[in-house]
């Protein structure tokens, strides 16, 4: 019973965490001119990339390590934020560099809201690793409140629109993030009466944000890098494109989360239920996802338009169902590959799938967010392929 409260805890939180980035992106998609929508698009884009970091270098390795063999810190846990404080100062410059049209004082809005969405991340992987995902939900509900707020309350003519929705946003988060946070985390201990030794953070961590920056360059970079070229109206589409795809994997991130550990404590083990366990984790998201791939089969003529209004009802999604299928087979080679402890063979695999998906990108044309879909399909699956070759021979078990 207290397992199944654990991971019932995790899907409803994952499932208010997923309806508040749904609801966030579609009332603004609304609410926003389609040149504004994708500036905010690209600010989004950038939040999920340092996400990526954040979740490669803090909350995996907590899962991973602090549920296995080794304790965490507090001042630790702060190192483990040296990598995201530092990716922060780059990706904030380049937004202010790059955002058309920027408001006066955007650059401390930018930085009000990335620190509210890096608490929130920190406070969400500390309940998660606590088994007490629901209490997180707050801030995730707090966003949306805040969203709800700017549209009720900011004028559609004000100059300072998109600072004002990123505060809206960063500071409901702030403060839900620090009302929740009053227990510490775990302390570092002994294991098996042998002092503790520092586990490895820094190459789990940069071999897991690798795969997942090349991962996150074949998806939400794709909206920079319409916005670098001056195509707001491409950049908002794409937005509007992946948000639709994205809960699916939304899901399967949960359930990530919640075996993480299972499976890492199992390889450490080498016990012999790892492989059905592993098995049975990936073909559950893979299920998950080519069901969400037939509702948008079924309903992806319509969906755009009754969702993110007219200025995006000429998108179809039906054009975009393999996309769920591949991020989880992405996600499913990830999670067993860093359960394993081999993160380095999902960087290479991916970068193999980087690649192809380069030179797919350069035969088409940029015109159309059509001519993106090959290109990567092409590299995210030749990156799952590659994974589960590896996964299979290493381990010799594992029929996918």
């Amino acid at each position: 019973m207290k397992k199944f409260s654990a991971l019932s805890q995790v899907i409803v939180e994952q499932a208010i965490f997923t309806l508040s980035f749904f609801s966030t992106q579609a009332l603004l998609a609304r609410y926003l001119s389609v040149a504004g929508f994708a500036s905010f698009s690209a600010v989004y884009s950038a939040v999920i990339l340092l996400n990526i970091i954040h979740g490669c270098t803090v909350m995996e390795p907590l899962l991973v390590f602090s549920k296995s063999d080794h304790g965490i810190s507090k001042p630790l846990l702060m190192q483990l934020h040296a990598p995201l404080a530092l990716a922060s100062i780059p990706v904030t410059i380049y937004l202010v560099a790059h955002i058309p049209n920027a408001p006066p004082y955007f650059v401390l809005a930018l930085v009000f809201a990335l620190a509210g969405f890096i608490v929130y991340w920190t406070v969400r992987s500390i309940a998660i690793l606590e088994n007490k995902s629901l209490k997180s939900a707050l801030p995730a509900l707090s966003q949306f409140a805040g969203v709800c707020l700017a549209i009720t309350l900011i004028p559609k003519d004000s100059p300072y629109q998109l600072n004002e929705v990123l505060i809206f946003i960063g500071l409901p988060l702030l403060l839900t993030s620090a009302l929740i946070s009053r227990g510490a985390p775990p302390k570092a201990g002994e294991v098996s009466g042998t002092p503790l030794e520092r586990p490895p953070w820094l190459s789990f961590g940069l071999n897991n944000t690798f795969s997942q920056i090349l991962v996150w360059a074949m998806t939400h970079g794709l909206v920079i890098f319409y916005m670098s070229r001056q195509q707001a109206d491409l950049a908002a589409n794409f937005r509007v494109v992946m948000t639709l795809v994205l809960p699916a994997q939304y899901l399967n991130i949960a359930i990530s989360n919640y075996q993480l550990p299972k499976l890492a404590r199992l390889a450490e083990e080498r016990s012999t239920q790892f492989s059905a366990m592993a098995r049975t984790f990936i073909l559950v998201t893979l299920g998950l996802s080519l069901l969400y791939s037939l509702l948008l089969w079924m309903a992806g003529g319509s969906l755009v338009g009754m969702l993110f209004g007219a200025k995006y009802a000429g998108l179809n999604m039906r054009d975009y169902i393999l996309f769920p299928f591949v991020f989880a087979a992405i996600q499913g080679g990830r999670t067993v590959l860093k359960a394993l402890r081999l993160t380095h063979y999902a960087s290479w695999a991916v970068t193999v799938g980087f690649l192809f998906f380069l030179l797919a990108f350069s035969l088409n044309g940029h015109g159309s967010i059509n001519s993106v879909l090959i290109p990567t399909v092409f590299g995210l699956g030749a990156a799952a392929v590659i994974m589960f070759y590896q996964i299979k021979k290493s381990l010799k078990a594992i029929y996918l």
